[in-house]
């Protein structure tokens, strides 16, 4: 997959989100975009790990995780090994600000589309990206 150039290589993703079946949905959505998910998590602890390991382009967090939250796993994941963040979470209330101050660039609301997922996607890390199916002229 080494061609070398950034465009061509598959955007590496850390996948912290808690509940096993919204992980499984959102990694089918990811690899349907062609990004490559290099590790996932169930925790803020081994996300941030894992961030920190990985130094992943992307992490996809969830807000209400088990344990400390996503907006705490954020925080230290901006300190530790600073990267694009998206979050999403199931309650648009006061952590989607606080997520943000956190320093994610992205809330998305679940259950979360492709196309939201694609456009946020495309925001924070300025690469396209689109289903493996129309991959050609960009």
């Amino acid at each position: 997959m080494g061609h070398g150039q950034q465009q061509d290589r598959p955007l590496r993703i850390v996948l912290v989100e808690d509940e096993v079946v919204v992980s499984m949905t959102l990694r089918v959505l990811l690899e349907a975009l062609r990004c490559d998910v290099v590790g996932s998590a169930r925790d803020a602890d081994r996300g941030v790990e894992l961030a920190e390991q990985l130094r992943p382009d992307l992490v996809v967090m969830d807000i209400g995780l088990r344990g400390r939250s996503g907006v705490e796993a954020t925080r230290e994941i901006m300190r530790l090994a600073p990267t694009k963040v998206i979050v999403v979470t199931a309650y648009g209330d006061h952590r989607v600000q606080e997520a943000l101050d956190a320093g994610a660039q992205r809330v998305l609301l679940k259950p979360v589309l492709e196309e939201q997922l694609a456009q946020a996607i495309a925001e924070v890390t300025g690469r396209q990206v689109v289903r493996g199916s129309q991959a050609g002229e960009q």
